[in-house]
C-alpha cells in the first residue's frame, strides 16, 4: 500500500431529485444520463443530464415508464437501451435514449418481464440479456438495428444479480448472484456468439452478489465485491485466482474501469466508505480516499479523464430509515490528497487509513481498557468478579486484574484461582465488601 496518493474525493454537486436503482450512463459528449429509480416510496420516470466540467444537472425527457433496477446500455451509434426493471411491478418495456434529439421512443419489449439481470454489449453492436428475476435460464440477444429480440442459448443454472462482462474474444462471462438455492452463488458460465451456446467453466472461489467483473488488459477478467478477496479469471487456463483483497467489504459498490487501466470501487454499505484501487500491475489494491456519506446502490461512472462520480444511492438517517441520496461525490485524478489524523477521525488505538493510501497508528490504551473493533479505547469487561475463583481473566478487563496479572501471569493466562482472588483482596482497592474493585 501506497503511503500518500495524488487522489481525493470532492463534492461533486447533487442531482435534481435523490434516487437509488437509477442507471447513470455516460454519454459521447461527456454528460451523464440519469434515469429512472426512486425513493422507498416511489418510482421515477425522470431523467436527468449531469454535466461534470459544471457538477450541475439539468431534466432531460422523461421515460416513458417509471423503472427503477432496470439496465442501460449505451450502443455504438451513440443511444442508450434501457431495459425492463420494477414499476409497481416486474416490466418487460424497452425504449431508447436519442442524445442528438434529446428523446426518448419505444423499443420492442423483452420477451419476458425482468429485474436483476445483465445486458452485455457485444462486439457486433447487439446486446445480450441474462438471467433476472425468478433465476430464469432463457437469455436473449437484442439487435438495435432491426428493433428485434431473438432467444439465444439457455443457461445450464438460472441466476440473478450476476455480474457479466465481454472477453477479448467477444464471449460473454457472467458469474454469482442469487439462485434458488443460495443468495450469493459461485457459478460461472460462458456464452459464444458463434455458436448462442452456454458453457458451465469453473466455479469462482468465493459465493458473491452485488458484485462486478471487470475485463483487464491482459485478456483477464477481474472479479470484486460481497468479499474481500478479489479474483482473476483466466479464460485460456478457465482458472480463477485470488489476487489481493481489499480493506473492507464493498457489498454493492459497482466497479469501474479507469481510462488508464485501473479498477476504483467505493462504498457499498452503511458502514463502509474507503475508495479502493486495483493495479493490473501489481495485483494489488490500495485506499486513496474516503467518501463523505455513506452508500449503497449508487451508480458509478468513469470520465475519460480518469475520474470517478459516484451518484446518489441510499443510506439511513438519524431515525434509522433508509432514504435515497441526490448528493454526487467525484474521485478526482489530479487533485492533491490531505492525509486526515487520528484525531480528526476521533480514532484513539489500533492502527487506520489516513484517507490518502497510508497507515496512521493511533496508540495503544491504558490498564483497564481495549481498543474496540472502531478503534476506540473503552474499558473492557471482566468475565468474572475477580473475587470469584474461575477462568483466567484478561489483563485489562479492570485495573485490578492488571495489578494481579503483573505479579502473577497465571491468573491471565490459566485460571483466577484462589490465590488470585488472594492476591486481589490484598494488592486490589476494595470498595466495600462484595469485593467491588475501585477503578
Amino acid at each position: 500500500m501506497s503511503s500518500q496518493s495524488s487522489a481525493v474525493v470532492v463534492s461533486g454537486g447533487s442531482m435534481l431529485s435523490a434516487r437509488y436503482q437509477h442507471t447513470a450512463t455516460l454519454l459521447a459528449n461527456g454528460k451523464v444520463l440519469v434515469a429512472g429509480g426512486g425513493t422507498p416510496s416511489g418510482t421515477y420516470a425522470t431523467t436527468e443530464l449531469y454535466d461534470p466540467a459544471t457538477a450541475t444537472s439539468v431534466s432531460g425527457p422523461s421515460m416513458l415508464t417509471a423503472r427503477r433496477g432496470h439496465t442501460a446500455t449505451r450502443l455504438q451509434d451513440g443511444t442508450v437501451l434501457v431495459v425492463g426493471g420494477v414499476n409497481s411491478s416486474v416490466i418487460a418495456s424497452a425504449e431508447r435514449y436519442d442524445p442528438a434529439t434529446n428523446t426518448w421512443s419505444a423499443a420492442a419489449p423483452l420477451p419476458r418481464i425482468s429485474y436483476g439481470h445483465s445486458a452485455t454489449l457485444l462486439a457486433d453492436g447487439r446486446v445480450l440479456v441474462v438471467g433476472g428475476v425468478g433465476y430464469v435460464t432463457t437469455t436473449y440477444v437484442y439487435t438495435p438495428s432491426t428493433n428485434t429480440w431473438a432467444a439465444t442459448g439457455s443457461l445450464n443454472a438460472g441466476m440473478m444479480g450476476q455480474a457479466a462482462v465481454l472477453l477479448a474474444d467477444g464471449r460473454v462471462l457472467v458469474a454469482g448472484g442469487g439462485n434458488s438455492t443460495t443468495s450469493s452463488s459461485n457459478h460461472a458460465e460462458i456464452w459464444s456468439p458463434s455458436t448462442g451456446a452456454w458453457t458451465t467453466v469453473t466455479s469462482m472461489n468465493a459465493g458473491r452478489n452485488g458484485h462486478t467483473l471487470q475485463l483487464l488488459a491482459s485478456g483477464k477478467a477481474l472479479v470484486t465485491g460481497y468479499v474481500v478477496a478479489a479474483e482473476l479469471y483466466d479464460p485460456a487456463a478457465n482458472t480463477w485466482t485470488n489476487t489481493g483483497a481489499t480493506a473492507v467489504q464493498h457489498f454493492t459498490a459497482p466497479s469501474v474501469t479507469r481510462p488508464d487501466g485501473t479498477i476504483l470501487m467505493a462504498g457499498g454499505s452503511y458502514n463502509t466508505m474507503q475508495v479502493e484501487l486495483f493495479s493490473p500491475t501489481t495485483n494489488t489494491w490500495s485506499t486513496v480516499g474516503t467518501l463523505t456519506q455513506s452508500r449503497v446502490e449508487h451508480p458509478t461512472v468513469a470520465l475519460t479523464d480518469g475520474s470517478v462520480l459516484f451518484l446518489g444511492g441510499t443510506t439511513y438517517n438519524a431515525q434509522g430509515n433508509m432514504q435515497a441520496l441526490a448528493s454526487i461525490e467525484v474521485f478526482g485524478a489530479s487533485a492533491t490528497c490531505v492525509p486526515t489524523t487520528c484525531a480528526a477521525q476521533g480514532k484513539t488505538c489500533g492502527t487506520i487509513s489516513d484517507g490518502c493510501g497510508g497507515l496512521l497508528t493511533c496508540g495503544t490504551c491504558g490498564a483497564g481498557q481495549t481498543c474496540s473493533a472502531s478503534n476506540v479505547c473503552v474499558a473492557a469487561a471482566c468475565s468474572h468478579n475477580v473475587c470469584t475463583s474461575g477462568t483466567s481473566l484478561t489483563k485489562d478487563c479492570n485495573s485490578c486484574t492488571f495489578s494481579v496479572c503483573n505479579r502473577d501471569p497465571y491468573c491471565c493466562t490459566t485460571s483466577w484461582d484462589s490465590i488470585c482472588v488472594s492476591e486481589a483482596n490484598s494488592w486490589c482497592v476494595i470498595a466495600q465488601p462484595g469485593c467491588v474493585v475501585s477503578q
